[in-house]
């Protein structure tokens, strides 16, 4: 006898199972749901999301009951770091359908917001409005302790002030993502955008991550209210608290009002949706936003929080709530050829060369294989036939095996250069620091990219580099039109342009020049702070580890990679200054026209609308040598806002009697 089963969604077609062997397919998939829960979580993620959720749909096709389908997060090991949720903290429903959605919002009133990708948050406080802890989701009852962390992400209010304060227990939720114009700077140190929040919040050296979690942001999306016994409050009483009426819009402007961001440009109110085709433009409409984020999907959530709360949960989700994601265009192809190269930091990166497709009308030739660990998980091969998908990732990925190869692919054990390769966890890397000139190409990419040397691409610096005019940074600025005219593909004005583009990168600040070395540790963020600190490269060259220790941010491992890195650039930096200038860093300078400025050394604090935009101002008073702080506190010297507000900043000031000033004030004196 034979079951005939057909998955639907991003998997389609027909598989036929047996009988017999149906059970150990449906343990075999729920293992492998398990193993990629838990490497999620710790930030090792190497499968996409829709290969994620088509094993998800396979298991519920199988076995709808199973166990494994009602889990949330992954089952903890053993560990004194968790925190128990007073409301579990579930995942969602999710659909691929658009009819499935289209009934959804047409039971009730609904609003769309984004589903943003990054990683739940509990925030909780106390009956004074104090910042208690944070915890991650966790497996839904039980999350892990990430209150130090939390200390130091500036969207994360450490204190808040409620009318009722004294009388409940408040709990924010809501999503910490890595803003995308922040992550170039942290390119060195994260494989992939989607692993870098739960990667930085799963470390344990929480000092190691500080200039991470400095620039990291939370969205706001609920307000749980709790009475001194840890009481849950329901909804249909919020309005004797809040004095709101049973609507998510009103429990939006609480969040706000307590300066929290709810990204509420990207919170939609749903109106005339009166079919498929009208749903379809919405949807399309949303999808268009440009954001400083990534998003995952939209959720559809119920207006009205009484209906929404009396819904109730199941074990997995509330009934309330139902997230729409968009499947990726796909493609069936095959692995033509596997290219190896080395990374600046010796680590071996793969990628497939794909028999050419066409998604989303690009044609699409190579994808990422991540590393050893991704290729061996998949067994993925030279003449294996893939899935590929291309949706808001501008890099294909390779979704799933389809077919796989005759022989299988055998890692390197020896890298370009010749020397042995050390396997670490899922990498493979190349410790040689001295002799792997393989590592030089990409020193060299780097290089040209951190200094913003516009018209010399990775392809430019890879011929000029085989043709042997470059074998360091140095020698870029050797080179002349002649030379390149000797390259295959270099005519005379794309020479000239190339020539003139690196000549005028003689003068560089000491931030850049520092970070363009590609220094271990030494990212955008932590050269910036080096430079503000020494001043000069000279004293930069003189920095000790007890010098870095000293600084905020700085860990003994640190501080020990980046002075060992510098030490060990010593020659590339001798040959480079016979060519270029290093600009002198007189942030960190306090100047006598700043010790003179009323606003010197002050702390001062922005509300509310102004006349020009607040980065502006920020950037007068940094020169001014004051700092724009983003809260009220006893230690704030004044309040710029232009009229009477209810908002906790403005509240904030009254208590502490801050000096409050209009703009016109502020700006006379400024």
């Amino acid at each position: 006898m034979k079951i005939v089963i057909t998955l639907l969604g991003s998997l389609g077609g027909i598989f036929v199972i047996t009988k017999k062997n149906i059970k150990i397919e449906i343990e075999n998939i729920a293992s492998q749901i398990l193993y990629h829960k838990k490497l999620y979580y710790k930030g090792k993620s190497i499968i996409s999301d829709a290969e994620y959720d088509a094993l998800e749909q396979k298991l519920k096709e199988l076995a709808p009951n199973h166990p494994v389908l009602s889990l949330v997060g992954y089952p903890f090991s053993e560990t004194n770091n968790k925190i128990s949720h007073n409301l579990p903290m579930l995942s969602l429903a999710k659909t691929y359908s658009i009819e499935d959605l289209f009934e959804f919002i047409n039971k009730y009133e609904c609003v769309a917001m984004d589903k943003i990708d990054g990683m739940a948050l509990s925030i909780e406080y106390d009956e004074n409005g104090n910042f208690l802890r944070a915890s991650t989701r966790g497996n839904g009852k039980f999350g892990e302790d990430v209150t130090e962390h939390v200390y130091h992400i500036k969207d994360i209010s450490k204190k808040i002030i409620l009318n009722s304060s004294g009388k409940y227990k408040i709990e924010i939720r809501g999503e910490v993502y890595f803003p995308l114009s922040e992550f170039p700077k942290f390119t060195d140190r994260f494989d992939s955008f989607r692993n870098a929040v739960p990667g930085t919040l799963g470390r344990k050296d929480v000092e190691e991550a500080v200039d991470v979690l400095r620039v990291l942001k939370f969205c706001v999306y609920d307000i749980l209210v709790f009475d001194k016994d840890d009481n849950y409050i329901p909804a249909r009483n919020f309005s004797k608290i809040f004095s709101i009426e049973s609507d998510y819009f009103e429990k939006i402007n609480i969040l706000e009002s307590l300066s929290f961001i709810t990204e509420t440009s990207h919170i939609s109110e749903i109106n005339n949706i009166k079919n498929v085709e009208n749903l379809t433009t919405f949807l399309k409409e949303l999808y268009s936003i440009e954001r400083d984020y990534q998003i995952d999907g939209i959720v559809f959530r119920l207006r009205d929080e009484i209906i929404w709360e009396s819904l109730g949960n199941t074990a997995h989700h509330p009934r309330g709530s139902l997230a729409f994601k968009q499947a990726g265009e796909t493609a069936e192809t095959e692995i033509q050829a596997i290219e190896v190269n080395v990374g600046r930091s010796g680590k071996i990166s793969f990628r497939a060369k794909l028999n050419p497709v066409y998604l989303s009308g690009a044609k699409i030739s190579y994808a990422t294989l991540h590393n050893a660990e991704f290729i061996e998980q998949g067994e993925y091969a030279v003449g294996a036939k893939v899935e590929i998908i291309r949706s808001g990732e501008v890099i294909p990925a390779i979704l799933r095996l389809v077919e796989p190869a005759e022989k299988k692919f055998k890692l390197p054990s020896i890298c370009l250069c010749g020397s042995l390769l050390t396997r670490k966890g899922p990498d493979l890397l190349c410790l040689d620091n001295k002799n792997c000139t393989f590592k030089d190409q990409e020193s060299l990419v780097y290089y040209v990219s951190s200094l913003d040397i516009m018209g010399v691409s990775d392809k430019i610096i890879m011929k000029i580099r085989e043709a042997g005019l470059v074998q360091e940074p140095a020698d870029f600025y050797k080179l002349n039109v002649e030379d390149l005219l000797q390259i295959e593909g270099f005519a005379q004005k794309s020479s000239e342009n190339v020539v003139a583009a690196i000549q005028a990168s003689r003068q560089i600040p000491l931030a850049k020049f520092l970070t363009s070395l590609g220094l271990k540790r030494g990212g955008a963020v932590k050269c910036q702070e080096v430079a503000k600190k020494c001043g000069t490269l000279n004293n930069t060259l003189k920095l000790s580890v007890e010098d870095l220790l000293s600084e905020k941010g700085w860990a003994q491992k640190s501080a020990e990679d980046f002075v060992e890195s510098l030490k060990n650039k010593e020659h590339v930096i001798e040959n480079l200054l016979k060519f270029v200038t290093v600009l002198n860093d007189d942030s960190g300078i306090i100047t006598d026209q700043q010790k003179n400025h009323p606003y010197f050394g002050k702390n001062i604090c922005i509300t509310g609308a102004l006349s020009r935009p607040r980065e502006e101002y920020k950037a007068m008073l940094e020169k001014a040598g004051a700092k724009l702080v983003s809260s009220v506190s006893s230690k704030t010297d004044f309040l710029v806002c232009n009229e009477t507000s209810s908002s906790s900043k403005y509240k904030d000031a009254i208590k502490h009697n801050v000096q409050i000033l209009s703009e016109v004030e502020f700006s006379d004196k400024l």
